[in-house]
């Protein structure tokens, strides 16, 4: 048929405007409710990577201090136990020359001479020495001739603190220790902070000590930081934020030693200045420190040097230790470039799947309305008198069986209304004949409705997966990135609420679909039967198993019970967990409190399942209703549910099919127990 006379058709044109806009609807309410959303969450986001990356430049930087000063700390330690290994060693010669003086050996004075002689010749590492001094403060061993025999008690170092003296008073009071102050290395005449550790020597009335000149440890920090520093200038070059933006630092002397622009880099900020205001950059920038809301100012762009046009932020951390400070810099039309990308690609998603949806629409609607038209027009012309017309339809689906028996019916009836009278003779075959052509009708009824409830599910199948896959990307890529305050918040909920209602109202026409199609399946006798041995307490287990989140959402207790001995019955385990599964559902949905029971027992030659609950019941004069197709259970209630009546008759077409019978005895207000037979195997 011409897609002009399709569009003439009014089944054809309510069919597809109705569910043409429908789908319109569904795109317009998902596009105005994610993407606006998607578009600020994603700028957002790009904003957030720009303080994270900020962020992280500063831990990097507070771990490089931190490491450097854990180094300095090891090396200082490690300087310690250098010197007092060093001290120990002339501690232990000042205790065998203190065994030769017990001994009788030596006067006490002539080993004390040979123990400052030994120290006074005693050197090692880079010009390091062992001294010794006396309780007033005198050295009396230096490997210095000028030093040797001179009174330091207030002899003080070049920043006017005094030396030997704090080392004699913390040897007698505390026995050794540490101390620090600034002096000459042997041969050099720069003063360097030197660390000494002393020692009381009671046994020759002596305080002796060494040190080290952390000179070299602050060459080797001052190494290592350079290589840090180094290695976070790499870092920081191929550091990008949103397309062109960058991380640098400069310090508090206004000196830019980071900086991914080499024309920038180991320059002064103040010669930089602010293109609108003239003020110099670097002062704006240090005010801007520690502000969430950055500094906003004109700056050129790659893309057009010298042009101060265009908008930029940056934010700014300092560090205080080093005195340094750490910018972050991106331009602002840069954090809502990926937000437009993202957005540009969802609608064209969108375009492009309104446009396969409407497509599949029209083939859907004119591959159902094309034969009825074809049919409508031929009854339209037999009407007017044309018995020679026909629908000319061949197809083998249902709508070619009806137009085959519709066109059968035409003949017939032209030979009828040209040979009345010789028809009249057989009048009782024909109307016997006319009941047999009936009942195929009735079939073929039953088979249009099954062929409609296909063609219906593959579309509804692709709304629902679509739908799921929408939620599922947003719940994966886009929720858990969005900002968390109010208004964001409720425009996420108000997005799951309205894709969770998409989904439930889909998947809920899909079962009504397929309770159709059961039920068309099961009166044209196609359904595949698959009988074997079967245990009933498995068949239950699996039933409470798949509807127990049911019964727990509206806060119901399922329980299931069997007797031990329960023989096996031969069935079709998957129609037979469709009849229990379905009773539960129902019980479920008229039961607002209380539990729903599931029980099985052995009754001669079948096993009885049985379905308890305490729900609103049925009207005794309703009970032989429910099992009728199309008939629903809950008349009797004034909330009524949504159903198609049919789930209760294809159970019973089941049960019926296995040789058992089913059944129900309710009251009104007290609850409603189902009961169902299935012979058991080899009966």
């Amino acid at each position: 048929m011409e897609i002009g006379k399709l569009f003439k058709s009014s089944l054809f044109a309510r069919l597809f405007s109705s569910t043409t806009a429908a789908i319109f609807a569904l795109f317009a309410v998902m596009y105005l409710l994610s993407v606006p959303f998607i578009h600020n969450s994603v700028e957002s986001i790009e904003e957030r990577a720009a303080h994270m990356a900020l962020n992280n430049v500063y831990d990097t930087v507070q771990h490089i201090q931190q490491s450097l000063e854990s180094t300095r700390q090891a090396i200082v330690m490690a300087r310690k136990m250098e010197l007092q290994h060093i001290v120990e060693i002339v501690e232990s010669r000042a205790a065998l020359l203190d065994g030769q003086v017990k001994a009788g050996k030596l006067s006490r004075q002539q080993a004390k001479e040979t123990l400052l002689d030994v120290m006074r010749h005693t050197h090692y590492g880079h010009n390091d020495y062992v001294w010794a001094a006396n309780y007033r403060s005198v050295l009396v061993a230096h490997p210095d001739p000028k030093l040797n025999n001179s009174d330091f008690s207030r002899q003080r170092d070049t920043r006017s603190n005094l030396i030997v003296p704090p080392m004699v008073e913390g040897a007698l009071a505390h026995g050794d220790g540490y101390y620090s102050y600034w002096w000459r290395r042997l041969g050099e005449e720069q003063p360097i902070e030197k660390l000494t550790y002393y020692k009381h020597l009671p046994t020759f009335e002596l305080v002796i000590g060494t040190g080290v000149y952390i000179d070299d440890i602050e060459t080797l920090l001052s190494t290592r930081r350079s290589a840090a520093i180094e290695e976070l200038r790499r870092q920081l070059h191929t550091t990008k934020l949103a397309k062109t933006g960058y991380v640098y630092i400069f310090d508090s002397n206004d000196n830019v030693f980071i900086h991914p622009n080499p024309t920038i880099e180991n320059k002064k900020l103040s010669s930089l200045r602010d293109p609108v205001s003239g003020n110099p950059l670097g002062p704006m920038l240090i005010g801007a420190s520690g502000k969430a809301e950055g500094l906003r100012y004109k700056w050129d762009s790659p893309a057009e040097p010298g042009n101060f046009v265009h908008d930029k932020i940056s934010w700014v951390r300092h560090f205080q230790p080093y005195g340094w400070y750490i910018c972050s810099s991106v331009y602002v039309d840069e954090l809502d470039e990926s937000a437009r990308i993202l957005r540009n690609r969802l609608l064209a998603v969108f375009i492009a799947t309104l446009a396969i949806s409407i497509v599949l629409i029209y083939l859907f609607v004119s591959k159902l309305v094309s034969p009825l038209r074809q049919l409508s027009d031929t009854a339209s012309r037999i009407e007017a008198g044309d018995l020679d017309a026909r629908s000319s339809i061949h197809r083998d689906d249902e709508i070619g069986v009806v137009a085959t028996a519709f066109d059968g019916m035409l003949d017939r009836l032209r030979d009828n209304i040209l040979n009345l009278d010789a028809k009249v003779a057989g009048r009782t075959a024909e109307l016997e004949k006319a009941n047999q052509e009936l009942k195929k009708l009735d079939q073929l009824k039953s088979d249009f409705l099954s062929t409609v409830s296909h063609e219906l599910r593959t579309p509804m199948t692709s709304v629902v997966g679509f739908t799921k896959l929408v939620k599922k990307k947003l719940e994966e890529v886009v929720f858990p990135h969005v900002a968390s305050d109010a208004k964001t918040a409720r425009a996420v909920s108000q997005v799951r609420e309205n894709l969770d209602i998409i989904v439930t109202e889909s998947e809920r026409l899909t079962l009504l679909i397929n309770d159709v199609l059961d039920s068309a399946k099961l009166d044209a006798g196609k359904v595949e039967w698959h009988f074997a041995p079967l245990a009933p307490a498995r068949l239950m287990e699996r039933a409470v198993a798949v509807t127990a989140a049911l019964a727990e959402q509206k806060g119901l207790v399922l329980t299931w019970q069997a007797d031990t001995d329960l023989p096996e019955v031969n069935g079709d385990e998957t129609r037979l967990l469709q009849v229990l599964i379905n009773l539960i559902s129902n019980a479920v949905k008229f039961t607002e409190h209380g539990q729903i029971t599931l029980s099985a027992i052995h009754h001669e030659q079948f096993v009885q399942f049985s379905i308890e609950d305490n729900g609103v019941g049925i009207a005794a004069e309703n009970l032989a209703e429910v099992f009728e197709k199309f008939r629903q259970i809950s008349n009797t209630l004034t909330d009524k549910p949504h159903g198609t009546g049919l789930g209760l008759s294809i159970c019973q077409q089941i049960v019926k099919n296995h040789g058992g019978h089913i059944w129900v005895e309710s009251s009104v207000g007290k609850g409603s127990t189902f009961h169902f037979t299935v012979p058991v195997l080899n009966s």
